[in-house]
């Protein structure tokens, strides 16, 4: 009762000071038109990742999200995982300073390999652990132009591992960041410098450099001593972009990352396995780069020509010495195949490799060396009835890979527009997570429990049904409703094979189902608001896994979750800009555990922006306010939750 009370005296709290400082403000500016808000142009903004190919998100036959540009500056956020709060049906945990859990629609952990995320098009999932390294993927907010967030399976145009949802980062033309451009920032606990130029190669070329270093200093297990998860690192980056003729397009992509990151590695006593004696500091380094090719022929406005190709390589000095490559090779084709018939195909062939050396701690591989080829291909049709009022959208990808061999992943979707404003859709769709390096090669030890992989380790696939409602009749409202329910086979965990032995196997069927809800209004021009709110329901389902699952399923992710988030535009170049978070708690884990459990919270964010001159900006941003310290996730490596610490930073950007 009195953590409950906590809570819900913070959110009192919270409302009421955005209530105190917004309200007289804008009783004071309600006839100054101060910016202008399009929410039919919000509605109506191009996504590429649903279809592949550039299409309104309002007759989108997907739960989608985008976050622009303008979302990011506003939300005074410094990574990417902290924008996605703001998607409904997104679960986002930061474990610790440097690393994040996230997912969509469920099964949240550190390595979500449900989820498949990509950065212009490249894919950062990684087939040793499957799931995305967040920290490495830290590129400058200011570079990037959107991201789209796609909820429900996308396998049948982006492949295995798009189970639950699909993250696209697109980063901003070399056309768009001409000139330079730079920042500082400090404070309670992050640090960094970044800068960025652009400039012009002759008519039709143009090209853009960027640089990017930070700190993160180390948060807390408690108030008696810290978590040891400093970061620094360094990030570059270049892209060069060219049309040398009306129809052509060519874009080069090259980025470096080095961070050195402490891991304070929990010693577990061996009865019970989940009572630390001591912690061993460590030091991480993790450092990679990539480069990505891609040319585009228009042959007009209905028909185009995509190569892409790719390479990547990482090192990783963790707990694993990782050394990966990766190289990727892609085309597709889409065209008219009638007046109202269209038609998407394309191929794929991806190489990966990795060499895994001794690390730290009792957990290695065996054998220590994998290749994994993977091709694949796929075909969409969409044929559009009545004026385009309904569509009928079908295809499917096939591939044939080492691990996973051959797989299937066909959907089906329509889209009905009945009257201006309205759009209703529904999904059937198949998806496959393949098995990672980890199911089949794993062989080491936690405490007294002896871990192992299967290398008969089959994909777990998903059967999904969707069903969505957009809403847009009202030129200042603007809603979106998405349900959805998964059934999950093959559903990979740790089970029991013998006296204290486990083994990752396929150990059963899994349903989910659950509802999004996102509203955004635009009551005057200078106020948006948007809301989201989502819930998520395991049933009944038998989701015991093992003791370090740390629990069940359903016992890891957040029930409940909502947001709202409020910017203002006030007069003399100030904008005001407010976000809460509500997010349902976790239960009992284990009776070992249950002091540390994830408890509900909410989170105030708030940022003052001010632009005294037309090259200057001035931020200052607040962040958890309504709290000094909470645990978002039980990190199950350390024995031990970090704490989410009430922090806040200044930030001053320059444009020459």
């Amino acid at each position: 009762m009195a953590c409950t009370n906590q809570y819900r005296s913070g959110m009192q709290w919270a409302v009421a000071l955005i209530a105190a400082v917004l309200i007289p403000v804008a009783a004071a500016h309600a006839d100054e038109d101060l910016t202008e808000f399009s929410l039919e142009e919000l509605m109506n903004v191009d996504v590429t990742s649903v279809s592949k190919k550039a299409q309104s998100k309002m007759g989108a036959a997907a739960a989608v999200t985008v976050i622009t540009a303008e979302d990011l500056r506003r939300g005074g956020f410094t990574s990417v995982p902290e924008a996605l709060r703001t998607v409904p049906g997104v679960q986002v945990a930061r474990i610790d300073a440097t690393r994040w859990a996230i997912s969509i629609r469920g099964f949240v952990q550190e390595f979500t390999n449900k989820l498949l995320v990509l950065i212009d098009g490249r894919s950062v999932y990684t087939p040793l652990f499957g799931g995305t390294v967040w920290n490495e993927q830290n590129i400058p907010i200011e570079d990037i132009d959107r991201i789209e967030v796609v909820r429900g399976p996308g396998g049948t145009l982006w492949g295995a591992n798009a189970v639950n949802g699909v993250i696209n980062i697109i980063s901003k033309k070399a056309s768009e960041t001409q000139g330079t451009r730079a920042h500082i920032l400090g404070g309670s606990h992050e640090a960094g410098l970044a800068g960025r130029h652009g400039g012009t190669i002759g008519e039709s070329t143009q090209y853009r450099f960027s640089l990017k270093g930070e700190t993160i200093q180390d948060y807390d297990f408690d108030q008696s001593y810290d978590a040891s998860d400093a970061m620094d690192q360094l990030r570059t980056s270049f892209r060069l972009d060219s049309q040398p003729t009306e129809s052509d397009e060519i874009s080069l992509h090259l980025d470096y990352f080095d961070l050195d990151r402490e891991a304070a590695r929990g010693i577990a006593n061996p009865a019970p396995p989940f009572q630390t004696l001591r912690f061993e500091d460590e030091h991480f380094r993790q450092r990679g780069g990539n480069a990505l090719l891609k040319y585009v022929h228009t042959f007009d406005d209905e028909s185009s020509f995509e190569l892409k190709t790719y390479y990547d390589r990482v090192q990783r000095r963790t707990t694993l010495k990782e050394d990966s490559h990766t190289f990727d090779i892609e085309t597709q084709h889409d065209f008219n195949v009638l007046e109202s018939m269209n038609m998407i195909w394309g191929v794929n062939y991806r190489y990966w490799t990795t060499h895994i050396g001794s690390g730290s701690g009792t957990v290695g591989l065996q054998p220590n060396d994998e290749t994994f080829h993977l091709g694949s291909g796929f075909v969409q049709f969409q044929l559009d009835f009545f004026d385009d009022r309904l569509s009928l959208i079908g295809g499917t990808k096939l591939s044939v890979g080492t691990a996973a061999g051959f797989e299937y992943q066909p959907s089906g979707r329509v889209v009905a527009k009945p009257a201006e404003g309205h759009t209703a859709w529904f999904a059937v769709s198949r998806a496959v997570r393949t098995p990672t390096v980890i199911d089949r090669d794993l062989s080491g030890s936690v405490g007294p429990l002896a871990l192992n992989g299967d290398r008969s380790f089959r994909s777990e696939n998903l059967l999904s049904f969707e069903l969505g409602y957009r809403y847009h009749a009202l030129d200042w409202l603007a809603a979106e409703l998405s349900a959805f329910h998964s059934q999950y086979d093959d559903f990979s965990a740790l089970r029991g094979v013998g006296p204290g032995q486990l083994q990752f196997s396929n150990a059963g069927d899994i349903e989910v189902r659950g509802l999004e809800l996102e509203v955004t209004l635009i009551p005057t021009s200078w106020l948006r608001i948007v809301s989201g709110y989502s819930i998520l329901d395991y049933g009944d389902n038998d989701l015991v896994q093992s003791p370090l699952s740390a629990g069940n399923e359903d016992e890891l992710n957040p029930r409940h979750q909502f947001m709202i988030r409020s910017m203002f535009d006030l007069p003399y170049d100030l904008e005001l800009d407010a976000a809460i978070y509500y997010v349902d708690g976790m239960p009992a884990i284990t009776p070992e555990l249950q002091s540390r459990n994830v408890e509900q919270y909410v989170r105030l964010d708030l940022r003052l922006g001010w632009k005294p001159l037309e090259w200057l900006e001035v931020s200052l941003v607040g962040q958890n306010l309504t709290d000094n310290r909470h645990a978002e996730f039980n990190d199950i490596q350390r024995n031990q939750s970090s704490q989410i610490p009430r922090s806040g930073y200044a930030k001053l950007t320059f444009d020459f």
